[in-house]
């Protein structure tokens, strides 16, 4: 209402202030009229201002009021806005714990939703969907893992299992291709050096390695402690190891039935007993080196392990795994452990054998003795076991989660460390042959003392002869084992110096230790014969053994050998004297054949004593042939009596040689010797025979000289040259 009366009251001083403008009659009252305008002006203006005053004085109020009102609507609005923002935190708590319940219960499902896949298996020729599917497992296992839900623990435990299970299933995917891949293999059909064994196909390396490089990312499982790669090369290893023992086991079978069944029976088992040197067939009656397989077998093994790890380094490699030296040396020492368990057993039984059976088995130890010295003294054997071997000076490592405890080492290093106490043990054997043939044939004289031998070839030379041959066929493995044993050692047992120290040192032969001994086996055979001579108690006879068994002795010494068992430097044929008794040798021979000559013609001395006149005629007087002979003339009766006892004793000392040799002959055999016996004893009877008979036959000792002269100087050169025949 006030401001209406206001507005009433501006208008009717805008009427008033009009009316000056409306009369222009007078000037002066003009004036006072707009004095008196002005003034009235004046008041209205201050009593607008006054009401303006107020009027501002109440809106100041109704604001105040306004901004009190204010302070109390936010006092109360404020409460329900932070009411209001908790609420809006929890809505969207609740949607995103719902969100993570669906996660988590989505991951509960995979169990669900894998399991049958898994169960299924892979596609041998496409593991990468289930590889997927293990994936999903393992992501959904790795998210619980991170959870603290109490349910989670039984679902878990079934994940784990479904890893270990497609693990496995994966792992037989391996054991598939590799085994479709190891078809056994003839290996008599492959050069044992230089051949070229089979290896994985291009197809069945490109299958496999994808697995081996993801079984490497799978997790051990927490409760059985299962791991996926170890378990992958441990299968690997099986299919391939008894891929190697099919081939490989064979062998050693077949080396261990030679040894037991076809050595030392029947003829092909004569061993230590040997026939003429001249007939070449005579070696076959007895074992030829080689002829087991010794070398091809040692060979196969080495060659075929060899290549074993050569594809599992492959392997290896392919699949990024290649600081993985654990697992190599692992898998690697499961692969060979049954074949060389089986290797290892078979030559147990054969060294078994072999020392029990040495006589007949020589040559067949140190054949074998030779093949393994042809793997093991060459090094190649230590680098197989070395790839087997966590030594603490360079300790195997590995960057995946592997267990030592799943892994076995041992499985094929033990054997094949075992190989080389095998090899020691045959080594040691062996050794002992050389000390022991000696004392073994030293032995022979005294032990057949009671027996009076014929004058054939004796034992004594037929076991010196074949043993000789064998260590000339086999010197190459008897020289490292005489040098074990040391120069001279052979003969420490038997206290007797050896023939090495006769002061032939600048012999060639004295430098091999091969010849020291051989000329030591010749010596001892020499000694033995000598000795062995002693039971026969006719001189001529003794002589006559002694003669035969040097003479056949030093014949075959002398004679080429064939081409297997020794040649010259020249290429050309080589004797055991040549090659290795030398001037020593020889030396022991003439000396031995020059002794044994001398004995046979001293022999002849009931023959030729009764041609001697200056020596006394009776039972006992022994002849030297080397005595001068003295014809005295006959002139008493006692002289004509002694005369004819004289021829009647030489007829009959030379029908007691010859009935002699017909029972004991010189040697078939040897017709040097025949002839050089022959013309030696005609030598020195008949000339003594014809002045004997030259002196008496016309002379007055007999009436009847046909009666005591029985044969003339012809017939009794042709009797002695019979004796020969």
């Amino acid at each position: 209402m006030s401001y209406t009366g206001h507005q009433s009251r501006t208008s009717s001083s805008s009427n008033l202030n009009s009316r000056p403008y409306a009369s222009s009659s007078s000037h002066v009252g003009a004036a006072n009229d707009d004095t008196e305008l002005a003034f009235a002006e004046l008041q209205m203006l201050s009593q607008n201002q006054r009401k303006l005053a107020t009027l501002t004085s109440r809106m100041t109020t109704i604001l105040s009021g306004f901004d009190k009102r204010l302070i109390k609507l936010e006092g109360s609005i404020l409460p329900i806005h932070k009411g209001t923002q908790k609420l809006a935190r929890m809505s969207d708590n609740i949607d995103l714990t719902l969100a993570a319940l669906n996660k988590t219960l989505g991951h509960y499902d995979v169990v669900i939703d894998e399991q049958p896949l898994l169960k299924q298996g892979p596609d041998v020729r496409d593991t990468r969907p289930y590889m997927d599917t293990i994936d999903r497992v393992i992501k959904g296992l790795q998210y619980l893992q991170k959870s603290d839900l109490k349910s989670q623990e039984g679902v878990m435990k079934r994940m784990n299992d479904l890893v270990e299970l497609g693990a496995r299933n994966l792992t037989n995917v391996i054991s598939e291709w590799v085994h479709a891949d190891s078809e056994v293999i003839d290996l008599s059909e492959y050069s044992p050096r230089n051949a070229r064994y089979p290896v994985l196909s291009e197809a069945t390396h490109n299958a496999i390695v994808p697995i081996f490089n993801y079984l490497s990312t799978l997790p051990r499982h927490p409760r059985t402690g299962y791991s996926p790669l170890s378990a992958g090369f441990a299968t690997y290893a099986t299919v391939r190891g008894n891929y190697l023992t099919h081939c490989l086991t064979p062998l050693a079978s077949k080396l261990q039935q030679y040894a037991l069944e076809r050595i030392g029976t029947g003829a092909s088992g004569a061993g230590m007993v040997m026939v003429a040197h001249e007939d070449d067939e005579d070696h076959t009656t007895g074992y030829r080196r080689g002829e087991a397989g010794a070398v091809e077998m040692f060979e196969a093994y080495y060659s075929m392990l060899d290549n074993e790890y050569r594809i599992l380094q492959g392997l290896v490699s392919s699949a990024e795994l290649h600081k993985e030296t654990l697992l190599l040396a692992s898998a690697f020492s499961q692969l060979v452990s049954a074949s060389l368990s089986a290797l290892i057993e078979s030559l147990g039984t054969v060294h078994s054998h072999v020392r029990r059976h040495l006589a007949t088995h020589t040559s067949f130890l140190l054949d074998l003795i030779s093949a393994l010295s042809a793997v093991i003294l060459s090094g190649r054997w230590d680098v197989l076991i070395r790839s087997m071997e966590d030594s603490p000076e360079a300790p195997l490592s590995s960057s995946c989660p592997i267990d030592k405890a799943d892994l076995d080492l041992n499985a094929g290093f033990a054997p094949a460390a075992e190989l080389l106490e095998i090899f020691s043990k045959l080594k040691n054997v062996a050794i002992g042959i050389f000390p022991r043939f000696i004392e073994d044939v030293k032995a022979i004289p005294p032990r057949k003392a009671a027996e009076v031998p014929s004058t054939s070839v004796n034992e004594i030379t037929y076991l010196g002869l074949q043993f000789m041959r064998q260590v000339t066929e086999y010197s190459d493995v008897v020289s490292p084992l005489l040098q074990t044993l040391g120069n001279g050692n052979w003969m420490m047992a038997s206290g007797v110096a050896p023939v090495l120290s006769l002061g032939l040192d600048s012999d060639p032969s004295s430098q091999s230790i091969v010849g020291d001994y051989l000329n030591d086996v010749l010596a001892v055979i020499l000694t033995s014969l000598e000795a062995r001579s002693r039971a026969i108690r006719q001189p001529s006879t003794a002589s006559v053994f002694l003669l035969n068994n040097i003479g056949h002795l030093r014949r075959t010494l002398m004679a080429p050998l064939p081409n297997y068992l020794g040649a010259a430097e020249d290429g050309g044929s080589a004797s055991i004297v040549s090659l290795h008794l030398g001037e020593m040798g020889d030396d022991l021979l003439g000396t031995a054949l020059r002794q044994a000559n001398t004995a046979y013609l001293d022999a002849w001395s009931p023959v030729v004593a009764p041609l001697m006149e200056d020596q006394p005629l009776n039972a006992n007087a022994h002849y030297h042939r080397h005595a001068t002979s003295k014809l005295i003339g006959v002139g008493s009766g006692s002289e004509k009596n002694q005369v004819k006892d004289r021829f009647a004793r030489f007829y009959e000392a030379l029908d007691d040689l010859e009935r002699l040799h017909r029972a004991y002959p010189v040697s078939r055999e040897d017709h040097e010797l025949k002839d050089r016996l022959r013309r030696d004893v005609i030598r020195l009877v008949v000339p003594m025979y014809a002045r004997f008979l030259g002196k008496h036959k016309a002379g007055d000792f007999t009436k009847n000289p046909s009666k005591h002269i029985r044969m003339s100087e012809q017939e009794v050169e042709d009797k002695i040259a019979s004796l020969f025949r």
